[in-house]
């Protein structure tokens, strides 16, 4: 994973801007043909799906074809290669991550919340989709496999852990992501030699992993 803001490989495709998203579209249109159907994606359902002209499929899927994303066959259908899958299962899983962000966390309605996470899907970096990831984890169920294992500082028992994500109003306080705190009680740490209270709304907000 990048730090510093900058992209994962995802984003440092062979395009970039609009034409990236076009291709991270037609990706993830193939994939969810393949998994969900188990056979290749056709120009007629690609067409279909991206609501675009047949021959535009055509000519989308022989330039993916020579980016090394697809093996395509005329008059047969495209299938993703090991390279087209690692990017269109990425952008696949943070669309679920952001899904269930908007509308289990925000309560955004579910055709919004549809929409706003097939925009962010194309921009997002790993980093930020890791840390929305951290934060949902515990009520989410987008992965099968998932990564994290977080506590909540409101749930926390005594000792020592590692903050993974935090509210950037904490920061003053030396809470923050990376540091490693003592929680001596339920929504009461010490940081750096110093005892806080925190209120239950803000240590419901702080997710910690366990150090010892």
């Amino acid at each position: 994973m990048k730090k510093d803001g900058k992209r994962s490989d995802r984003n440092k495709s062979d395009c970039g801007g609009k034409s990236r998203k076009r291709v991270e579209d037609y990706l993830e249109a193939i994939y969810d043909i393949q998994k969900r159907e188990r056979r290749v994606a056709r120009t007629t359902d690609l067409a279909r799906a991206l609501e675009v002209r047949p021959s535009s499929v055509t000519e989308m899927l022989s330039k993916l074809n020579k980016m090394g994303y697809i093996e395509y066959t005329p008059y047969r259908g495209a299938v993703l290669t090991e390279k087209g899958e690692k990017v269109a299962g990425r952008i696949r899983k943070y669309h679920r991550i952001f899904e269930v962000f908007f509308k289990e966390f925000l309560g955004v309605c579910e055709e919004e919340a549809r929409k706003l996470s097939c925009e962010i899907e194309h921009h997002v970096s790993d980093d930020v989709a890791m840390k929305v990831c951290a934060l949902i984890a515990s009520e989410c169920n987008a992965c099968e496999e998932c990564e994290f294992l977080p506590t909540k500082l409101s749930e926390a028992e005594p000792g020592e852990y590692r903050i993974t994500v935090s509210p950037a109003s904490l920061e003053k306080t030396g809470i923050k992501p990376g540091v490693v705190i003592r929680v001596v009680d339920r929504m009461k740490v010490e940081v750096n030699g110093v005892i806080l209270n925190i209120s239950n709304d803000l240590a419901s907000l702080i997710l910690l992993e366990k150090v010892r």
